[in-house]
């Protein structure tokens, strides 16, 4: 037989082979921690498992519609439709597309493994020492609430602590936190609670591929919130109103707090240069970091402040970085009487300068009588733009428990800017501006 036909029925029989469904039996698969003891099945490199172990490992209800040819599985947060023989399943509404089709073999329905991520959260990992297949999915366990005078909990409860994204909605107020690769599990889809700080919890598998779930805090009152981690748990901290409101979260007047009244001596200011060891800032045209020009403001800050008898706190040393939760937790616990971050600021565009204060949107005010006093006398004192008052959800306004400003004093973008910000003459005008902002506002507060 000539070479040429010989090498063509070779290359077809191998496509033939390649294309016939292939038992993976020398791959395991383990399913949080459990050994699959199914056959797995590879086409083209994808593997596709048996559909029953929705219901072994996940606790699903898997219907096989004989009618439609597709797999459905019921759930109250969520609706799957695997229609065989295409590269697609439908979540709710949502078209997933897959890289292979759900399939029938042999009665058994078969579908494409990496589809359980894309519902369930978590991750596939290969080990190739022992050929075995890895999957950890992530669902929440539960939510707990718990609530005191002041304080109201959320406590989540998951296999894995996910990524997560909080946010401020209003009209009405509410808190949504996203929580990145997860599923919802066998969490209430709403918790009624007409409580004093939060009325409502609502949760929901806000998507699929990647699995998202939100939960919506539904807020009565509210004076601050704030996220943490601890373990594998999540809490959303939310505190009342029930206090004196003197910013964008509030000034709690009865921790230990000087009386109002009382001499300026009395009153307490960190003083917080941002950025700072491993995080320089921005830097400029030049090269000049923003963490080392705002580190020698607020060092003159806090010498003026201390010539007139303010008690301070500098939430940072010159070559020491803290987190913005830590500068934040640092000034609720001392506590102080007001919180002053300076930072200098950046552009794409080289043009673009001037000096901006910032206080929370929400802010109070007195928070915002504050943020006009400082950027008043700094504007005084200093020849370059006047960028005016602005609204941010900056972390270090937004988890502070007093007034709370953030100064962006001006442009390391700006070349004209980066050199006066590197002069002592400048350095010094801006921080005299901040000490005459802070004490016309102690002296007008109570006016």
């Amino acid at each position: 037989m000539n070479n040429k036909y010989q090498y063509i029925i070779v290359l077809t029989m191998a496509m033939i082979l390649i294309s016939i469904p292939v038992a993976a039996e020398s791959v395991d698969l383990v399913i949080n921690g459990q050994q699959v003891n199914q056959d797995l099945m590879v086409i083209d490199g994808r593997t596709l498992v048996p559909a029953e172990i929705l219901s072994t490992y996940f606790g699903e209800t898997v219907i096989w519609d004989r009618y439609k040819d597709e797999l459905r599985i019921n759930r109250n947060k969520f609706k799957v439709r695997l229609p065989l023989n295409e590269r697609v399943a439908i979540v709710n509404t949502e078209v997933i597309p897959l890289s292979i089709k759900a399939k029938l073999v042999n009665d058994k329905a078969m579908i494409p493994l990496r589809l359980l991520p894309k519902i369930y959260g978590g991750k596939l990992a290969w080990q190739a020492s022992d050929k075995t297949i890895y999957y950890s999915s992530n669902q929440i366990e539960d939510i707990d609430i718990n609530e005191s005078k002041n304080k109201f909990q959320v406590i989540i409860k998951t296999d894995s602590l996910p990524d997560s994204e909080l946010q401020l909605y209003h009209q009405p107020q509410r808190l949504v936190l996203d929580l990145k690769n997860i599923n919802i599990g066998d969490a209430k889809d709403i918790i009624p609670l007409n409580k004093n700080i939060v009325k409502k919890i609502r949760v929901s598998q806000y998507q699929v591929n990647p699995a998202s779930v939100r939960i919506v805090a539904d807020i009565n009152q509210m004076s601050s919130y704030y996220l943490k981690k601890e373990d594998s748990k999540l809490i959303l901290e939310v505190k009342s109103k029930n206090r004196i409101v003197t910013s964008s979260i509030t000034s709690d007047y009865n921790l230990k707090r000087p009386d109002s009244n009382s001499n300026l001596n009395q009153k307490r200011i960190v003083i917080d240069p941002g950025h700072g060891g491993q995080d320089p800032g921005a830097i400029g045209i030049s090269g000049v970091e923003e963490s080392k020009v705002v580190y020698q403001i607020a060092k003159k800050v806090n010498k003026l402040l201390k010539q007139e008898n303010f008690k301070t706190l500098m939430t940072r040393g010159q070559n020491e970085f803290i987190s913005l939760s830590g500068r934040a937790e640092m000034a609720n616990r001392w506590p102080a009487d007001l919180f002053i971050s300076i930072h200098a600021n950046s552009n794409n565009l080289s043009t673009i300068g001037g000096t901006a204060t910032y206080a929370h949107w929400s802010a109070s005010k007195k928070n915002w009588a504050l943020a006009w006093y400082v950027q008043s006398e700094i504007m005084k004192r200093i020849q370059i733009e006047d960028n005016g008052l602005k609204a941010a959800n900056f972390a270090v306004l937004r988890e502070t428990e007093m007034p709370a400003l953030l100064i962006e004093t001006a442009f390391l973008s700006n070349l004209h800017e980066e050199y006066l910000l590197n002069t002592h003459d400048f350095q010094q005008q801006v921080a005299e501006g901040i000490v005459a902002g802070i004490k016309e506002y102690f002296n007008n507060e109570n006016n």
